[in-house]
């Protein structure tokens, strides 16, 4: 059987100073999201995005006003939690956004300002360039640097829909940090919290997954 083989990195960087990151922490969302094209223009990379905002609906409005308020910013539009955008990055960004380098998961940047980023190359040199970029930019932790065989790619085909309560239990879940590693809650706390039985509220909230998970799996 042909298996693909290629280059991949996962990385996390401190967001806390870049553009998108520095918004997130700022109005407690997490963005989920894929570079659609770039182009080179002088000292800019100018960059297409698309994805999804996660958090409550004041936060969205406020990321997105504060967002549409900055000088880097060519173009947002939102519908619901699905977005398409059109941003400036500096210019050391082209080993970020680079022909030969290819996104294999969404990044995904939370309410923290943390930036997970999961990409692959069949050259290993363009890769530790992307890394070296992010090195010195960026407060940054290695999660694996590895020659891996890769199946599938998990790509922005449309905005998983969820339901209010759907969306609610996934919201409660990620701010009290059930997906952390290692989790500080439990679905138990997280039913009170929402003033839910037990298991009304995991049927929400596993619904949410099996609807999320398929658009954020890297396999």
């Amino acid at each position: 059987m042909y298996r693909i083989i290629m280059w991949t990195c996962k990385i996390e960087i401190d967001g806390k100073e870049a553009h998108l990151g520095s918004k997130t922490l700022k109005h407690k969302i997490t963005l989920a999201g894929f570079p659609l094209s770039f182009s080179y223009q002088g000292k800019w990379v100018i960059v297409h995005i698309t994805g999804i905002l996660i958090g409550n609906s004041k936060n969205k409005k406020e990321f997105v006003k504060d967002l549409k308020g900055s000088s880097r910013l060519i173009n947002f539009e939102l519908n619901e939690d699905f977005f398409i955008g059109t941003i400036k990055e500096p210019i050391f960004a082209k080993t970020i956004y680079n022909k030969d380098l290819i996104y294999l998961a969404p990044a995904i940047i939370n309410e923290n300002g943390k930036e997970i980023i999961t990409v692959g190359s069949f050259d290993k040199q363009i890769l530790s360039k992307f890394i070296s970029t992010l090195e010195k930019n960026y407060d940054t932790k290695i999660h694996y640097i590895q020659e891996r065989k890769i199946k599938n790619i998990s790509i922005v085909e449309q905005n998983p829909e969820l339901t209010d309560k759907q969306k609610q239990a996934m919201q409660l879940a990620i701010k009290n940090g059930y997906y952390n590693s290692p989790r500080k809650t439990s679905v138990e706390n997280l039913a009170k919290l929402a003033g839910l039985s037990f298991s009304t509220f995991q049927v929400h909230l596993r619904k949410a997954e099996s609807k999320l998970m398929p658009f954020f799996f890297e396999q």
